[in-house]
């Protein structure tokens, strides 16, 4: 059995008053009260351990009345050093509640085989769409945007810039995650500039490979990428054959209309018109999706 702390080593008077007036105060104090009763630890470690429990006193003084992640004061973001027992007092550092709501919010992105989600976006549902405040035309994209996302359907969604095309798109990605599916979302032109950069080690062909094959995916802001006859044919070309192939539902967003995007793709950087390779992807697309519309303000800056 452990004994006082203030016993192992030889005390002045002084030190062993101090230590039992700290003793009296760590008995009355709420906090501590709490993480014995919280944390089943025995009464006697009130005299074994004092100093020891005032130093968690102090590291754990941020959190208390903390209202949220925002305003977390440790030095960890949302870790605080917890003492537990087990036979022994011992020292941990643990997630605090909000830190553990937000990864249990987030737990899904282990089924992400390749993201470019914006951590803002990992949380995004269809369930925290306020639509009270939604104007009827958003609710109607939205109601067709759930059902085509629950029947494994896919999505061209085009429209104006901040419009809410990729949180759409964000809710039913998170959604298939959250079901325990593989998923894939990319931004398209972050994706074409990370493809060039592998294009001389070959990796890029295990990145293609995981957008193939993933169960669901979304291909994001499609049309703001410079063409290359190499991104257009032998990337999204061959992504778009397999998808289709395997009948995987995949969706699109973009500023562009689908005449807009035949455009886009009939020409490469060098200028060349290549209207039938064009219309190859287009073909693949439209064989796919169902094409919507959304317009409307800009709310990207719509809290949520």
């Amino acid at each position: 059995m452990e004994k006082p702390s203030f016993n192992q080593i030889s005390q002045t008077e002084k030190q062993k008053q101090d230590t039992e007036k700290l003793i009296g105060q760590l008995r009355d104090n709420p906090a501590i009260q709490y993480l014995f009763r919280r944390n089943e630890i025995p009464e006697r470690y009130l005299e074994i351990s004092p100093w020891r429990l005032r130093q968690w006193l102090i590291d754990f003084k941020p959190c208390q009345g903390c209202k949220g992640m925002e305003f977390c004061g440790q030095k960890t973001k949302g870790y605080f050093t917890n003492l537990t027992y087990d036979g022994m007092l011992k020292t941990e550092i643990t997630p605090c509640r909000f830190m553990k709501a937000k990864l249990k919010a987030e737990a899904h992105k282990e089924m992400y085989l390749v993201s470019d989600l914006p951590d803002r976006l990992l949380t995004a549902s269809f369930r925290n769409i306020r639509t009270a405040e939604e104007e009827e035309d958003y609710l109607l994209v939205l109601h067709t945007a759930m059902q085509l996302s629950n029947d494994y359907h896919g999505l061209y969604l085009h429209g104006t810039m901040g419009s809410g095309k990729t949180y759409l798109a964000a809710c039913a990605c998170n959604e298939h995650a959250r079901n325990g599916e593989k998923v894939a979302f990319i931004h398209y032109p972050s994706f074409c500039q990370r493809m060039a950069s592998m294009m001389t080690s070959g990796e890029y062909r295990d990145e293609i490979r995981r957008m193939q094959y993933a169960e669901f995916a979304v291909i994001d802001d499609i049309g703001a990428e410079s063409v290359t006859e190499w991104n257009r044919d032998s990337i999204l070309l061959p992504i778009l054959n397999a998808r289709y192939e395997k009948g995987l539902a995949t969706w699109f967003t973009s500023n562009c209309d689908i005449a807009s995007l035949r455009i886009h793709y009939s020409f490469s950087n060098r200028g060349k018109q290549e209207e039938l390779k064009a219309a190859r992807i287009i073909e693949r697309i439209e064989s796919m999706c169902e094409v919507v519309a959304l317009t409307g303000e800009d709310r990207r800056f719509k809290n949520r």
